[in-house]
């Protein structure tokens, strides 16, 4: 139970991660040009104040510890943005730490120089790190909490006025923790927003009787995955199940006794989805419906008369009468090789289930689709 519920929880955290990247791309994007371009500017600004021995050497850091970084991470976002906020996530807080220290050997050698130098950088790398680039929260603090050790390292060993570095930690903490805030309620609000989201869509695909899939689910499915069926060239097989004789269910013993089928037919066809890759279905009043991802004809049938046999042993009474049940199952499945729409496979299925039914009912159809 650990390791399903553990599974769980990854697959959660996997959709939330891409949800979120959904909602932060356009920030992240953006943030990543500006900071670029913003670095750039900066670098010129080096030139521009700095005699050579010391420009030389923020160019090269700026250039190596930010600028180029920066650079790939603009032609990846630009060009083919990843799906997970996680993607990068390294090599972002990796440019952030390298930008604030690089900071910090800037201040150090002006000091040393003898030339002024703006901690406003530090307080925009700062910003950057710990809000718009929407880097996780505890790496981000961690790294800002480096960042203002060696940046205190450097400032008591070049000023040593105590005043001056307390009034700059009291700044630069101050801007670390509103936006860190800010970046944590940002991260909550989407995470809520995530579920109330996830929770409608699956209320909109959860049959209210059954709890299987319903047929919106189904149409959705069958085209997703026949077409990964056709292009990884696997196997698919499709299941239609129908209850045999059941508006007479209904007129003998009510709508009640009929929904107790119905719910039993359901376990049934739950009870065959044995791999993450099966699913069943309703797809009407007494329909059912199963696909199973890259099964083979041996399975497929066993599957199909287990329904079967499953089905016709169900012992349920009203007033101490049995209700006798049966299903009609027709199925088809695609090979390997073959090309087919889902809107023929569908075809296929229901030809076959009709042809269980003409046969007398309480019994299966199946046949494989090949390749012409």
């Amino acid at each position: 139970m650990k390791s399903v519920a553990y599974e769980e929880d990854f697959k959660n955290e996997k959709k939330f991660s891409h949800f979120l990247m959904s909602q932060c791309l356009h920030v992240r994007r953006w943030s990543l040009t500006v900071a670029l371009l913003l670095y750039i500017v900066f670098a010129v600004m080096d030139v521009l104040k700095f005699p050579s021995e010391i420009y030389t050497i923020t160019l090269s850091t700026r250039t190596i510890l930010v600028i180029l970084p920066l650079l790939y991470l603009n032609i990846i976002y630009w060009l083919k943005p990843p799906i997970s906020i996680r993607a990068n996530a390294i090599t972002l807080l990796m440019i952030y730490l390298g930008a604030g220290l690089n900071h910090t050997l800037i201040f150090y050698v002006s000091q040393l120089y003898g030339f002024p130098f703006s901690q406003l950088g530090l307080v925009l790398i700062i910003m950057f790190g710990c809000l718009l680039l929407v880097l996780p929260i505890k790496p981000a603090a961690i790294m800002t909490f480096i960042m203002l050790c060696a940046h205190t390292a450097a400032h008591l060993y070049t000023t040593q006025q105590l005043a001056d570095l307390l009034f700059v930690l009291i700044i630069l903490s101050f801007v670390a923790g509103i936006c860190l805030t800010i970046n944590k309620l940002g991260q909550k609000t989407l995470y809520k927003n995530y579920l109330l989201i996830n929770r409608l869509y699956n209320e909109s695909i959860t049959d209210g009787l059954t709890k299987l899939n319903n047929k919106r689910a189904f149409q959705e499915q069958i085209e997703r995955l026949n077409a990964i069926a056709s292009r990884d060239e696997v196997s698919l097989g499709l299941v239609f199940v129908d209850a045999d004789y059941f508006k007479a269910v209904n007129d003998t013993f009510g709508h009640r006794a009929g929904d107790d089928v119905l719910k039993k037919i359901a376990q049934v066809v739950d009870a065959k989805c044995r791999r993450s890759t099966d699913m069943g279905f309703r797809i009407g009043g007494d329909e059912f419906a199963l696909i199973l991802y890259g099964v083979n004809q041996a399975v497929l049938e066993n599957t199909c008369r287990e329904i079967v046999k499953d089905v016709a042993d169900f012992h349920l009474k009203v007033n101490r009468e049995n209700i006798k049940t049966s299903v009609s199952v027709g199925a088809i499945l695609k090979s390997n090789s073959a090309k087919i729409t889902s809107t023929k496979l569908i075809e296929l299925a229901d030809e076959y289930l009709y042809q269980a039914k003409k046969n007398g009912r309480n019994q299966f159809d199946l046949s494989v689709f090949q390749p012409a």
